[in-house]
């Protein structure tokens, strides 16, 4: 049974987006962010959150990153997961992230378009 080891806060702002027509109704907003991530400096990543309708409500998410610690080793990650509306132009995303460290962890936060901010936390499984 896996169980919680350590969780790592983590704060980024939007530099971009851009919207993607997949057809049929579908489209992806792909979102870059950059910020900190505690024990792992600074780090930049794209978020894409897919949708099979306008409007939708909920989806899936993937998110593909590296960070750039202080001692000035790169870790990559990517994330598979879920995204849903939780309230006035606010998204949770939930998701699994692996890293090119070996290290996996489940990931929880929120989008917001008030100040363009993904914050949340990761937490590392064993």
């Amino acid at each position: 049974m896996a169980t919680a080891k350590k969780t790592v806060d983590f704060s980024f702002k939007s530099t971009g987006v851009t919207f993607q027509e997949l057809g049929g109704g579908s489209g992806v907003n792909h979102i870059n962010f950059e910020g900190k991530a505690t024990g792992f400096g600074t780090v930049l990543g794209t978020l894409s959150l897919f949708n099979d309708a306008p409007g939708a409500q909920s989806g899936t998410t993937h998110w593909v990153g590296t960070a750039f610690l202080d001692n000035g080793e790169q870790v990559s990650g990517s994330s598979e997961g879920y995204w849903e509306r939780t309230g006035k132009h606010k998204w949770r995303v939930r998701g699994l992230m692996r890293t090119s460290a070996g290290t996996t962890y489940t990931s929880d936060g929120v989008v917001s378009l008030n100040g363009r901010t993904y914050k949340g936390e990761l937490t590392e499984w064993a």
